[in-house]
């Protein structure tokens, strides 16, 4: 009977330890999460920070081959 009861001791510290460890995981996923959710946020930022500089400079493009060339340019400033 001394055996069961220590066995049973034993398998409570391990349940406890099971339990603070499923916590402390359980406390990282969210963080992790939280900090994905940010990332995501940032690079949504940024695609949309380049679009619109894409669309400025070739709206820019545009209008500097037109006031070069008269709208009609056998080459194009794209590559610029």
């Amino acid at each position: 009977m001394g055996n069961e009861i220590a066995k049973r001791i034993e398998l409570e510290k391990r349940e406890r330890m099971l339990h603070e460890r499923l916590a402390e995981d359980t406390r990282r996923l969210q963080s992790a999460r939280v900090h994905l959710k940010l990332c995501e946020d940032a690079l949504e930022h940024t695609l949309a920070e380049l679009h619109e500089v894409k669309n400025e400079k070739k709206a820019i493009t545009g209008l500097l081959e037109s006031m070069w060339n008269g709208n009609t340019s056998g080459g194009s400033l794209e590559t610029a």
